[in-house]
């Protein structure tokens, strides 16, 4: 690898042209700056030389020690190079780049205006390679002060930080500017869904309606909407109880769009249903059969166990809104359709079921993320674990009361005068209070409390001291 150092100024000819070779650079020596230039090999893709340059050092030498380091590390592997490209360049590449790798539909919805609409406007004209954690925290600061939530900024910078992990990865930036970022708080607020008694009042008036069904679903498995909108009739087992939860349905654009569940873990999960939601969506496969005739040939037969009445694919933001008339009409406390998630949850650990299963049937990314929304639920859990824990240690040994007491020693009675005491004695009684080393060992354990007559006294050890 090759490199020079060189001096230029930013003069410029009466034509407003820059000068190429500036008469002042030989004669000042203040004059302009000092740049270097550095071959750091060629590039992975299109097979042509790099070369890094930088400006702006005061003297020779700085420039000089600049560029031994960019050799060095382009020899030892460690250089990166962002092509000259800004970061606005590099997130549109890098958002078309995982879409084509399978992003979910939402997701590059939601990524995609966070891009274009917060990011970039901010900093999409710096050059990747320029990045410093100082201009995450300026967008930061910003979108603070733009009134912006705190579960918005904090998605907004967990996509610049995929990002820039990704250009980390590729050798276009040394490290990831945004991760060490500060954050703004982000504390879940404790969910408060239905009692049980609101919930069975809410499925008793729901039951009426077509999509009663629907909710005794969500309510006891803890479905997403999206996920139970997709579920086909091959998806469910009805003799067996289970619910294989395989696909989602979510609005893109004003279009309804099936795509994976939201999570990795949330793909292809078995969940367990009770007698009680066996019964509900066999009545509501009966209901549909009768619609699939009504409708006749207008019926489309996409197998989806809740549909609209001809058969067409269910929006989720429509069951949001059927969910929120039959509440009102129920005369109950508002609640959001996400929260019978919550409740089936809640149900499930209220019911001492365990947090790894609850995770698992929800479809949580991990159990911490379970833990972290029902952390205030699971005060029992941890006193169940400590009770567990103690019954596994023996109890302790107690001493059987005797059956009869002592013929030498009463309770009322008085230590005899002799009688070892941890009291002052009487002046002149000093020999009479020590006890005859004569004494043969039967002797010595006829005494009460072990060692001693005088009640008090306990151990061997204050028996020789008194």
């Amino acid at each position: 690898m090759k490199g020079s150092t060189f001096r230029r100024c930013g003069c410029r000819d009466e034509a407003g042209k820059l000068l190429t070779a500036c008469p002042r650079l030989g004669k000042e020596r203040g004059h302009g700056s000092w740049y270097y230039r550095a071959d750091v090999g060629r590039d992975a893709q299109t097979g042509r030389r790099r070369e890094a340059r930088k400006g702006g050092f005061v003297t020779k030498t700085e420039a000089d020690a600049a560029l031994a380091a960019v050799l060095h590390a382009a020899n030892t592997g460690e250089h990166r190079h962002d092509g000259r490209q800004t970061v606005g360049t590099f997130l549109a590449t890098w958002l078309e780049d995982r879409i084509s790798d399978g992003l979910r539909p939402s997701s590059a919805l939601m990524y995609r205006r966070y891009v274009e609409l917060d990011i970039v406007p901010a900093i999409g004209h710096v050059r990747l390679g320029d990045l410093r954690p100082g201009h995450v925290e300026k967008l930061v600061r910003d979108l603070r002060s733009a009134g912006r939530g705190v579960a918005t900024i904090r998605r907004i910078h967990a996509v610049l930080r995929s990002a820039l992990t990704s250009a980390r990865r590729a050798r276009l930036v040394s490290y990831n500017a945004a991760t060490d970022v500060a954050l703004p708080g982000d504390r879940p607020a404790n969910v408060r869904p239905w009692e049980p008694a609101e919930l069975g009042a809410f499925l008793d008036h729901a039951a009426s309606h077509r999509l009663g069904a629907l909710f005794e679903v969500l309510a006891f498995t803890g479905l997403r909407r999206g996920e139970a909108c997709a579920l086909r009739w091959a998806d469910i087992d009805l003799e067996q109880g289970v619910i294989h939860v395989r696909t989602q349905l979510v609005e893109v654009g004003g279009q309804v769009v099936e795509g994976k569940p939201k999570t990795k873990s949330g793909e292809d999960r078995r969940v367990d249903i009770g007698q009680r939601t066996i019964g509900a969506l066999l009545a509501h496969r009966l209901t549909q059969d009768t619609e699939r005739l009504q409708w006749g040939e207008g019926y489309t037969d996409n197998d989806r166990v809740f549909a609209r009445e001809d058969g067409t694919d269910l929006s989720p933001g429509q069951v949001t809104k059927v969910f929120a008339r039959l509440t009102a009409s129920a005369g109950l406390r508002q609640v959001r359709l996400h929260d019978l998630r919550h409740g089936a949850a809640s149900l499930m650990l209220a019911g001492g079921v365990d947090v790894a299963v609850v995770s698992k049937r929800l479809g949580h990314s991990s159990i911490r993320v379970t833990t972290d929304i029902y952390s205030h639920l699971l005060g029992g859990i941890g006193r169940q674990a400590a009770d567990a824990a103690e019954s596994l240690v023996p109890p302790r040994a107690t001493t059987p009361a005797p059956t009869e007491a002592p013929t030498h020693v009463t309770a009322a009675t008085t230590p005899a005068p002799d009688a070892p005491t941890l009291r002052p004695q009487a002046p002149g009684n000093d020999s009479a209070a020590l006890p005859a080393r004569g004494k043969t060992a039967g002797q010595r354990r006829a005494a009460c409390r072990n060692r001693t007559d005088d009640l008090l006294i306990t151990s061997e050890m204050l028996y020789r001291l008194s």
